[in-house]
C-alpha cells in the first residue's frame, strides 16, 4: 500500500482596500494602469495603448487617453472612491473634448443611479458610443502579492458584435480618412517630420529625450484640429518630468504663445480644407518647437503666474 495522500489545503480569498495598492489616484494608480493597460484590455476585448495621461480639456483632465485597434480614442476615467455624479459629468464633457468612442468609468464601486446612467448610455447610443463601468478590486490569498481585478458592472449590448463589426465597419474608415490626411500632411510640410499613411488621430512629434513630445490632432468626427504638449513614456518623459518642463518654460510660453486658443474648429469632412488645417497646424508646430529650442535660463524666465499652459496635462 503506498502512503495516504495528503490533505489539499485551500487558501481563502481576501479584499485589499484599493488604497493599499495605490494611496494616491493621480500619482500612483493612473501611471500604474497607463502601464499595465493589457489587464484593462482583456476585460473589455479590445487592444488599447496609452496616447497621454493627465489629458486637458479646458478646465478639466481626464485621466488617460488610449487608442483602440482601429484608431478610436478611449476615454479612461479612474476613481479610487465610489462613483460621483461629478465624474459622470466630466466624463460626459470629455466625450466632446477628445472625440472618446469608447469610455471607460473605474471605480471602487457604483451607486445604482450611476449604473442606470451607464446603461441609458448604451442603449441611446450604441452605434456611435460605448460606455463602460467597471469596478476595480483587489484580493490576495494570505500573504500573497495583491491581485487587481476589473469587474464589469455595465457595459455595452452586444459589444462583442460591435468589436467584430468594427474592424470592417466605420471605425475602418476612420482610420483610412487619418491615413489620407497625414499623408497629405507629410506631402504639404515635409519638414515636420509627420508620418504619412498614419492611422491615428493624433500624430506625435518627439524633438529629443530631455523635452517633451508634440501631438498634433486632427478629428474628423468632431471636426477639429489642434496641438499640445504631451508626455514620452516610451523614452522616460514622465508625467513629472513634464510638468517640471512646464514650469521651467511658463513664461517663454505665455510670451510666445498667450492665451490664444490651440484647438481650432474646421470642416475637416472637406477635404478643400485640408490645406489650411495642414497650414494651421505647421504653424503652431513651429512656435511648440522654437520654445523646445529656448534655454528657460537665458529668457528672463519669472516665477509669476503666467498664461495657460497649452499641454495635455496643464493644470
Amino acid at each position: 500500500m503506498g502512503s495516504e495522500q495528503q490533505p489539499i489545503t485551500f487558501g481563502e480569498l481576501t479584499e485589499v482596500d484599493v488604497r493599499k495598492a495605490w494611496p494616491h489616484e493621480a500619482h500612483d494608480f493612473t501611471p500604474w494602469l497607463a502601464e499595465n493597460l493589457e489587464r484593462l484590455s482583456e476585460v473589455i476585448g479590445i487592444h488599447l495603448e496609452a496616447e497621454t495621461i493627465e489629458a486637458q480639456v479646458g478646465e478639466f483632465r481626464g485621466d488617460i487617453l488610449a487608442t483602440g485597434p482601429e484608431g478610436q480614442s478611449v476615454l479612461i476615467e479612474n476613481q479610487l472612491e465610489w462613483s460621483d455624479h461629478s465624474h459622470l459629468g466630466q466624463i460626459m464633457t470629455y466625450l466632446a473634448g477628445f472625440d472618446a468612442r469608447v469610455v471607460v468609468w473605474i471605480a471602487r464601486d457604483f451607486a445604482e443611479p450611476h449604473v442606470s446612467a451607464i446603461q441609458w448610455l448604451n442603449r441611446h447610443t450604441e452605434n456611435e458610443f460605448a460606455f463602460f463601468a467597471l469596478k476595480l478590486r483587489v484580493v490576495r490569498i494570505a500573504d500573497s502579492p495583491l491581485v487587481p481585478i476589473f469587474e464589469v458592472i455595465a457595459k455595452p449590448n452586444n459589444w462583442e458584435r460591435q468589436v467584430r463589426d468594427e474592424r470592417t465597419g466605420s471605425r475602418a474608415e476612420n482610420v483610412k480618412r487619418y491615413r489620407e490626411f497625414w499623408t497629405h500632411y507629410a506631402r504639404r510640410h515635409p519638414g515636420d517630420s509627420v508620418k504619412a499613411n498614419h492611422g491615428l488621430a493624433n500624430s506625435w512629434i518627439s524633438p529629443r529625450k530631455e523635452a517633451p513630445t508634440i501631438s498634433l490632432a486632427f478629428s474628423y468626427a468632431s471636426r477639429h484640429a489642434g496641438i499640445f504638449f504631451t508626455t514620452q513614456p516610451q523614452r522616460g518623459f514622465s508625467q513629472d518630468a513634464l510638468d517640471g518642463w512646464l514650469d521651467k518654460h511658463r513664461s517663454i510660453i505665455s510670451n510666445r504663445l498667450g492665451r490664444q486658443a490651440h484647438w481650432k474648429n474646421f470642416d475637416t469632412h472637406n477635404r478643400e480644407n485640408w490645406d489650411a488645417i495642414c497650414d494651421w497646424l505647421h504653424e503652431k508646430l513651429e512656435q511648440y518647437l522654437s520654445i523646445i529650442e529656448v534655454d528657460p535660463g537665458q529668457a528672463g524666465q519669472t516665477s509669476g503666474m503666467g498664461a495657460s499652459v497649452p499641454s495635455a496635462s496643464a493644470s
